[in-house]
């Protein structure tokens, strides 16, 4: 049978309820392919060879229920399939080429990625987690939206879990700057989760960026599918972020799981004694967590500072040190920061140098000084932070 066939194989038992991604890996490295699986299934050599089988525990290799499950997909693999393209969902595998090679780095991998939306929103070249609680403060809100704006100049998709509160922040704030984003949800695409972020998810799908489960769509969320929700969250980044936390937050479980896979994990510190940041202190008190001080020193502990577009400050006289901040910038940010790394300037000679509108020039010095990259000197401006010499 040709690789088409074992793929749709796979799928199928993978969407039988409770053949988790461990249960995969037994069954299909007793047995050789998913297909011979389903075979053994469907004629009830699969059920004599778990009854006569016994694991290191001491336990059969499957449950009642999961053989049960499986056996149903069996008989009916049409079923489940048309459920998963009833709903205009992508699959990926780990047969398929495509299938992110982030997730690879876990053992095992998910057997299945079903999503919405763009699947190269799961390979970009760069691409953060920003997790958090689901009661963020409003300082929390803003400081995620910020990142986020941070991170989409930077050309990273940001991923998170399409939860309420900093989940939803991060998902938003990228949408609206043009970003790409990944929303890991933690059930079936039939139950997607929050209906109050039913508008956020099309916009999602609809912005170049996905939705994404490894459950079928019939599958309904429960305490198990979150934490592991968090892992895949935790795979799909270079980097998690985590904004405020809880003692009791899935933050901390998605956080963990990035260190376990030797992602860096940033944290916002946050007050001393407040509840929304208590499990955030002491992730950096146990943990190899960094405190995040900074924007900047947060693009430059992810590296983002360290590369550049090639077609960024094209035919510029700027020397390289300088490049990989401009690179960040919008067109017009970009020429008023150049012109004032030639030397100071007023807003009346930054108008005659660019070229550009007087608006728009004061709108590029007030973003610039907001992000601490030009500072006034009387009524000139100098150039400060990453375009400083």
């Amino acid at each position: 049978m040709g690789g088409g066939e074992e793929r749709r194989a796979w799928i199928t038992l993978a969407s039988a309820d409770g053949a988790a991604e461990e249960t995969l890996a037994v069954l299909i490295g007793q047995f050789g392919s998913a297909q011979e699986v389903l075979r053994r299934a469907a004629d009830g050599r699969l059920a004599v060879w778990s009854k006569s089988t016994l694991n290191a525990s001491g336990r059969h290799p499957l449950t009642r229920p999961v053989l049960a499950a499986i056996e149903a997909a069996a008989r009916d693999p049409d079923a489940l399939l048309w459920a998963i393209a009833h709903l205009g969902l992508w699959s990926l595998t780990p047969l398929d080429h495509a299938y992110p090679a982030g997730l690879r780095d876990l053992d095992p991998p998910p057997p299945v990625i079903h999503g919405l939306g763009d699947p190269e929103a799961l390979v970009q070249r760069r691409a953060v987690a920003v997790v958090g609680t689901r009661r963020p403060t409003p300082a929390g809100r803003l400081l995620t939206t910020r990142i986020c704006a941070r991170l989409v100049e930077c050309g990273a998709a940001v991923i998170s879990g399409l939860a309420i509160g900093i989940d939803g922040t991060a998902h938003a704030a990228t949408v609206e700057r043009g970003g790409r984003t990944v929303g890991v949800i933690g059930a079936g695409h039939s139950r997607p989760g929050p209906r109050a972020h039913a508008a956020l998810r099309d916009r999602i799908a609809g912005a170049r960026g996905a939705v994404v489960s490894e459950h079928h769509p019939g599958v309904r969320a429960s305490r198990g599918t979150y934490p592991r929700r968090n892992r895949v969250i935790a795979a799909l980044g270079d980097a998690v972020i985590v904004v405020e936390a809880p003692l009791r937050s899935g933050a901390l479980i998605t956080a963990r799981h990035a260190l376990e896979l030797g992602r860096p994990v940033f944290v916002a510190p946050g007050r001393v004694d407040d509840w929304s940041v208590a499990g955030s202190l002491a992730l950096l008190r146990d943990s190899p967590a960094q405190p995040m001080v900074g924007l900047d020193e947060l693009i430059a502990d992810l590296g983002y500072f360290d590369s550049t577009d090639d077609d960024a400050s094209a035919g510029s006289q700027i020397d390289g040190a300088r490049r990989p901040a401009l690179a960040m910038l919008g067109p017009a940010e970009r020429q008023v920061a150049e012109r004032l790394c030639a030397g100071p300037a007023g807003l009346d000679l930054l108008v005659a140098d660019t070229g550009l509108p007087p608006s728009v020039v004061s709108g590029a010095v007030t973003l610039l000084l907001l992000r601490g990259w030009a500072q006034p000197m009387g009524p000139a401006y100098l150039p400060s932070g990453p375009l400083a010499e």
